[in-house]
């Protein structure tokens, strides 16, 4: 099981995010939203983590939960992986407007990615 999160893994494209608000499903777990779409051309799950300059000011602040998002999902991705036949690219949103604990985070992660893998397997 590979817990690393390399830059093969990340999503980048502007072209792809903007399709993923426009055509992309979601699911939400409070505090986090997931924008996905199924795509079997690729050979990973890309993933890209975004905080609203909106609800947090400082980009320390934003950075912070980003890097939280980022571990959250970097731990516990092995449970979308199980399936060799589908990927995803995925943009998961914090809707928060405080400072999340990383606990609360890790249990929304969890749940998000589990109900990616249920429906969609």
């Amino acid at each position: 099981m590979n817990k690393k999160f390399p830059k093969t893994e990340k999503l980048k494209s502007t072209k792809t995010i903007e399709t993923l608000f426009s055509e992309g499903k979601t699911y939400t777990k409070f505090p986090i939203k997931v924008f996905f779409l199924p795509n079997n051309e690729i050979n990973t799950n890309l993933a890209a983590f975004a905080v609203p300059k909106r609800n947090f000011k400082s980009a320390v602040d934003r950075n912070r939960v980003k890097r939280q998002l980022r571990e959250a999902y970097r731990l516990n991705k092995h449970l979308i992986e199980e399936s060799e036949n589908t990927r995803f690219m995925m943009l998961f949103l914090y809707l928060g407007k405080v400072k999340p604990e990383y606990v609360q985070l890790e249990k929304s992660m969890l749940k998000l990615l589990k109900k990616l893998q249920e429906d969609n397997s």
